[in-house]
């Protein structure tokens, strides 16, 4: 499966449109991180987008990930079903033990803060969001509260340090940004 197979198995499980652009951004920053790694860029892009598939089906946390199994049981491989299944770990118990798995927690974190960043600068678009910037709005924890810091830092497990995640991230969305409509 592609990009553009996932975004279409998503298409037909996700109705609202920042449901939707968020999968695509951490789609996009999984695909930088990838590369950044030398990892799979499209199994990693793939994780990425479907990673919160099951979002407007499932009751709340507690079995986010869980439908998202048996929706793309036999549609993608198991180690993008465990990945998945791993970005929600305190609900369905499965550990985060591999790069795939942390990139994918970080991934989906970071995306929203550098969203965040683009929609308070004038232009609103991500081509002039700064790494600095990031940077600074992550010391502030009143700045995108929903944004779990924590997982962010998940980056620093695969042996990149936060700043420089914040610049492949950035980078990432940045060239999903007509997707993005940023």
């Amino acid at each position: 499966m592609n990009g553009t197979e996932a975004l279409d198995l998503v298409k037909g499980h996700v109705s609202k449109e920042g449901n939707l652009k968020h999968m695509i951004a951490v789609g996009a920053v999984m695909r930088q991180t990838a590369q950044r790694m030398s990892q799979d860029q499209d199994i990693w892009e793939v994780t990425g987008i479907l990673h919160d598939i099951d979002f407007e089906e499932c009751h709340g946390m507690e079995d986010h990930a869980l439908i998202a199994k048996d929706i793309l049981s036999g549609k993608v491989s198991e180690e993008i079903v465990q990945a998945i299944l791993a970005h929600n770990y305190e609900a369905t118990g499965v550990p985060v033990d591999n790069d795939l798995k942390r990139a994918l927690i970080a991934a989906d974190a970071v995306s929203g803060l550098v969203i965040a960043c683009a929609l308070v600068i004038p232009s609103k678009k991500l081509v002039d969001v700064k790494v600095r910037s990031i940077i600074k709005k992550f010391g502030n924890k009143d700045f995108a509260r929903g944004v779990d810091r924590g997982r962010i830092v998940y980056c620093e497990q695969l042996g990149i340090p936060r700043d420089e995640f914040f610049q492949v991230a950035l980078d990432g969305m940045v060239n999903a940004s007509d997707e993005l409509g940023l």
